[in-house]
Order: C-alpha cells, then structure tokens, then sequence
C-alpha cells in the first residue's frame, strides 16, 4: 500500500486564486514558488480594460537576494580598473536573472536591476575625479548605456518589451 509523505504544516497552504472572474475575499490570495510571487495583479488586456488576474512576478525574498548578490560584488578592487571588467563580471549575472525572471514580469526585474545602476553610478563617482555629484555620475552612465544597449540584457530596450 502506497503512503501520502506527512505534509509540512508551514509549507503547505491552500490559496484562492482570486481574478476578475474568481472574486471572494479569502485570507490567502498569494504563495511564493521558485523565486515567484503568485498573487492578483492588475494587467491591461488586449482590448484594452484593465482586469484582475492571478500572476507570477519575482518575489521579495529574490529581490532582495539580487541587489544583496550586487552589493557584494568587489566594487572597491574595480575602483582601479575600467568598466569592461565591470561588465565582464556581471554580464552573464545579470542576463540569467533578467531570462529567468524576465519571462513572467520584464518591469520588475529591470526595476530590481536598476540596483546595479546605482552601483554603477557610484562606482563612476570614486572612480573620476571630475565627477562630483551621484548625479553627474548616473548621467555619465545613462549616457554610456544610451550608447552600449547591447552590453548588459536590462539596458536592451527591446528586452523590456512585450
């Protein structure tokens, strides 16, 4: 005789998949799942209403992880070096979390990648003398990405549409 595996009371919920069509209130509506929130979200359908639907998109808890990841890349060491070694490091970093987690929700990870922008501008801010300000530094990179789109996947615009 088979036998079901004991279920792990924290891990194991029923949720409500509410929708425009699934409307109750329940005390659950959303669960994390590989690195995925699942939860109502408000999306514009192809005739153009805006409607409720049950979706995924990248959870907290791997956003975090993300811009944690960025943070403890060696920014300091890359103080003496240039951006290629920048983008060396980080290129297949950012293109595996922009394809895994680009295919449900391209807006929320390239919001969560603008983490590694910032890093960026303040890497450009320690690294050159003549810029001064955080600012400065964010146009310096803006206008180098203007000019790169094909280096890093969350600066190619055609990545963040459709």
């Amino acid at each position: 005789m088979w036998l079901d595996p004991p279920l792990h009371p924290e891990k194991t919920k029923i949720v409500y998949c509410k929708s425009w069509i699934n409307k109750a209130e329940y005390e659950r509506v959303s669960f994390d799942f590989l690195g995925f929130t699942f939860r109502p979200r408000l999306v514009k359908t192809r005739k153009g209403p805006y409607r409720v639907c049950f979706l995924p998109a990248i959870s907290q808890k791997a956003a975090k992880r993300i811009r944690s990841s960025i943070n403890e890349w060696p920014w300091q060491k890359w103080q003496q070096c240039d951006i290629a070694v920048i983008i060396r490091y980080s290129r297949n970093k950012l293109r595996g979390w922009m394809n895994y987690y680009g295919e449900q929700g391209k807006a929320e990870i390239a919001n969560i990648l603008f983490h590694f922008d910032k890093k960026l501008s303040r890497w450009a801010l320690r690294k050159y003398k003549k810029v001064r300000t955080l600012i400065q530094a964010a146009k310096r990179v803006n206008a180098f990405r203007r000019r790169n789109r094909h280096l890093l996947a969350h600066w190619n615009r055609a990545c963040l549409q459709g």
